[in-house]
């Protein structure tokens, strides 16, 4: 009897850790600080803790859910999730609405938009690797749109983030690139211009989805529920999703 009393009561206490589990968010580089705005005002608005697990790409961080790492939300564009190959299966998804994207230019560079992409004044531009992330995707689409043999090999750059192609503009180090709203918006006083590019490639739809297994955690139904109010839907939209 003992022995049985013993195990229900473990059982007991693990069901009650895990209805009580904290969120642990995780998304890609190029939204990880709107990601870290969410965090910190759902923790200060619940004060429920949360553990935040960004990196690179969201295929990377999708692998590392895959082998244990303990996220239970996932932030990223639907058609990225649903091109992965991973075993990880999400559920509970909510709509965080669509952001598009974005062409920026260098301080000092004299041109009106992404019209010029194929004028002289723009020696070479930058977008991320189309097969790691979502804004990747949507500028090949569009150059592909455009014709991507009108471009000169050297005038075109392939680099790994959102982040880099917009350092490298910033720096001024290349003369333009493709990012995304955020980064266009966070660089406003660093860059010369941006233009919003919202034709020519598959929409960039923003979703938030919970991790199988973790539908009963109430510090992750909490979080959901969070981002349904006033306060949850003001971030992503000073982030550009909208």
């Amino acid at each position: 009897m003992k022995i049985s009393i013993g195990a229900l009561l473990a059982v007991s206490l693990l069901f009650s850790c895990h209805a009580y589990a904290e969120v642990s968010l995780t998304t890609g580089a190029g939204y990880a600080n709107m990601a870290k705005e969410l965090a910190k005002t759902f923790s200060e608005t619940s004060g429920s803790k949360v553990t935040e697990n960004y990196g690179g790409n969201i295929g990377q961080m999708m692998a590392q859910i895959a082998n244990g790492n303990g996220a239970n939300v996932v932030i990223s564009d639907e058609g990225t999730l649903k091109n992965l190959k991973t075993p990880v299966q999400l559920t509970n998804e909510q709509s965080l609405d669509n952001t598009p994207l974005v062409f920026i230019w260098r301080k000092g560079l004299d041109i009106k938009g992404v019209s010029e992409l194929k004028s002289d004044k723009i020696k070479q531009f930058a977008y991320p690797d189309p097969k790691a992330a979502v804004y990747g995707r949507a500028a090949q689409q569009f150059l592909d749109n455009l014709g991507t043999d009108q471009f000169p090999k050297e005038k075109v750059m392939k680099i790994a983030s959102v982040p880099q192609a917009t350092a490298y503009v910033v720096k001024g180090e290349i003369d333009a690139g493709f990012v995304n709203r955020t980064a266009a918006k966070a660089n406003k006083n660093k860059i010369g211009g941006s233009e919003e590019v919202l034709n020519g490639y598959t929409p960039i739809h923003m979703i938030v989805g919970v991790v199988k297994g973790h539908e009963k955690d109430q510090d992750v139904a909490q979080f959901l529920k969070f981002l349904q109010s006033e306060k949850g839907k003001k971030i992503p939209m000073k982030h550009g999703i909208q």
